[in-house]
């Protein structure tokens, strides 16, 4: 029996490697005194079967670690327990961009309070429909004064690396001011600039 499959092996082998393939013989229509129509006879052509190949997909390891994992002791209970501190956050002054913008309306100035760091500027810009002058006003008096603001101007001053409280005010109208406090870096530090 191996025998035998050895020689249909072999003789399979034999025919493929030699290529002993029958070719299909073409033959010309016959033609006739009549208009009768040529027939044609039928051919076969090999076609090639795709190949299947196959691919690897790359594989990627996932790796769960845990650290400092204790099991929890024999007839123990756990309870998870939440607490929260109350915590009090003060404003830090911080010159972010080095100016500060205060704005004037015909309802007073936006903020009417400012905290800002030594180094730091106050642009003021009059949005009110009316030419304003700004200027410090009581320990700070002559600190600054913007002249005539007409709608849409601004004024800016750099304040001094001295810690303090400067007041301001409208040269037109006195009632309506405004306060920066300049903060040192070192907490509790106040002078007039």
């Amino acid at each position: 029996m191996k025998l035998l499959m050895g020689f249909i092996i072999l003789l399979v082998a034999l025919v493929t490697v030699t290529g002993c393939t029958q070719t299909a013989s073409t033959s010309t229509p016959a033609t006739t005194a009549t208009t009768a129509p040529a027939t044609m006879q039928a051919t076969t052509v090999a076609t090639t079967v795709p190949t299947m190949v196959a691919t690897t997909i790359p594989v990627v390891n996932t790796t769960t670690i845990m650290a400092n994992v204790t099991a929890p002791a024999a007839n123990a209970t756990t309870v998870p327990v939440t607490t929260m501190a109350n915590v009090t956050v003060a404003a830090t002054p911080t010159p972010a961009s080095m100016v500060t913008t205060v704005v004037l309306t015909s309802s007073g100035f936006a903020p009417q309070t400012d905290v800002i760091l030594p180094g730091t500027g106050i642009s003021f810009v009059n949005n009110d429909n009316v030419t304003h002058t700004i200027k410090s006003t009581g320990n700070s008096t002559g600190v600054f004064n913007s002249g005539a603001l007409i709608p849409g101007a601004a004024f800016q001053y750099t304040f001094n690396s001295n810690a303090g409280t400067v007041t301001y005010a409208l040269a037109d109208n006195s009632s309506v001011t405004g306060t920066v406090i300049i903060q040192s870096l070192s907490a509790g530090h106040t002078s007039v600039a």
